[in-house]
């Protein structure tokens, strides 16, 4: 990548490990980081509800830097917020006019799109050959350990929180924006049912959801993370090393897209059509078998090589700010029909103050107390909301990240 990591803002200032590791400076409080150190770009990585907190402090220290050194511009260029955006579309508007304002670029952690997987699917699913789309289903289903939730530490005690934690803010928003990215189309309503009977909890641990989409497909998702299931994202790709091979042949796929002239899987990219020798397509006639297999990459290692093209100049986000409020926006309107039990627009949930929001998913996106958040800093320059890193001058020419 040619970046070099800079310093690191922990939350807990004795809590020295990371930054002894990487031999770079630490701190505990996000708007001292920026004002003292030279940065490009910043990864916040913190629990949701302190991203909003976290991005106005780290371009509050950005502006204070340029002020003290007399700079024309804002050293910091853009900064990647861990998925969701926010808690809410309010907050999640508030720290996307605050960065466009100071001109700074958001790449939200959507990191699935940046998956070999999904831009295969991507091109298949919106080629004029698949379509048009008729509907969608979707799978997210594992179990949580009762060691995730630790409900004696008071540090993860938002995940059982409800607007702060549980498997529809924290998981489903992946599957959410993915059915927006590879199918181009975006959610008009949403009708949804969540169970809490698993766990004694503020937050779902089971639910189901029904789409409709801006052209009338429709699709369905089920999602729990509270049953001993291989049938989710992350078990099915097997992109994330953390999570265990499956046993026997394999757990299938987690989606499956069903277009006018073929059908796919995900993630084995099966698909299936009738071939041209075929007199008549049909329930009678045999269908025709496709396989693809793209060679399998780090969907994290991918976003972050973006993202420091991102502060370079190089290359729009993926997943803008404005574009991952759709998505919020959609799985708020799952919350909030479950709570109503009635359909939910999610255009509807934005206020005539609030958003203009993104018309489609696109590729190339259209585009807390600062004491209480980790942060990490590579010097081109970058900052990490957990993390940040800078250039290294050496072995890259061009500006700081």
């Amino acid at each position: 990548l040619g970046v070099e990591l800079a310093c690191i803002c922990q939350r807990r200032a004795e809590d020295t490990a990371v930054a002894e590791r990487f031999g770079v400076p630490l701190y505990s409080d996000v708007q001292e980081m920026a004002t003292h150190e030279h940065l490009e770009g910043v990864v916040v990585s913190a629990p949701t509800h302190l991203h909003l907190p976290c991005v106005e402090k780290c371009i509050a220290g950005a502006r204070d830097r340029q002020k003290g050194l007399g700079e024309e511009c804002l050293g910091l260029r853009a900064i990647l917020v861990e998925k969701p955006l926010c808690e809410d579309l309010h907050s999640a508007l508030r720290l996307v006019e605050h960065a466009e304002k100071a001109g700074v670029l958001i790449l939200v952690g959507h990191q699935r799109r940046h998956s070999v997987f999904v831009q295969r699917a991507r091109d298949l699913v919106q080629d004029a050959n698949f379509g048009p789309l008729r509907g969608l289903t979707a799978e997210f289903a594992l179990l949580k350990p009762e060691s995730y939730f630790k409900r004696d530490d008071p540090r993860l005690a938002w995940r059982g929180q409800k607007g702060k934690g549980g498997p529809v803010l924290i998981n489903l928003i992946h599957e959410l924006d993915l059915l927006r990215y590879i199918t181009g189309h975006e959610v008009t309503t949403v009708f949804a049912a969540t169970s809490f009977a698993a766990r004694v909890a503020e937050v779902e641990d089971t639910g189901a959801v029904t789409v409709v989409l801006d052209h009338g497909a429709v699709g369905t998702v089920f999602f729990s993370d509270a049953t001993p299931s291989p049938w989710s994202y992350e078990f099915t790709t097997q992109e994330n090393k953390k999570y265990p091979p499956v046993p026997g042949s394999g757990p299938g796929d987690c989606y499956h897209f069903m277009g006018a002239q073929r059908s796919l899987g995900f993630p084995s990219l099966r698909s299936y059509r009738y071939g041209q020798e075929v007199a008549e397509a049909g329930w009678d006639a045999p269908l025709t078998l496709e396989e693809d297999t793209p060679q399998k990459e780090d969907p994290i290692r991918l976003q972050m090589a973006h993202f420091v093209k991102v502060c370079r100049g190089q290359e729009q986000p993926v997943c803008s700010g404005r574009d991952a409020i759709q998505s919020l926006a959609v799985t708020m309107a799952v919350l909030r029909s479950a709570e109503t039990q009635a359909p939910v627009r999610p255009g509807d949930l934005f206020t005539s103050s609030a958003c203009t929001p993104v018309s489609r998913a696109t590729a190339d996106s259209k585009q807390t107390s600062a004491d209480q958040t980790p942060t990490t800093t590579y010097r081109e320059t970058v900052a990490i909301g957990d993390f940040g890193f800078s250039h290294d001058k050496k072995t890259s020419a061009s500006s700081s990240i």
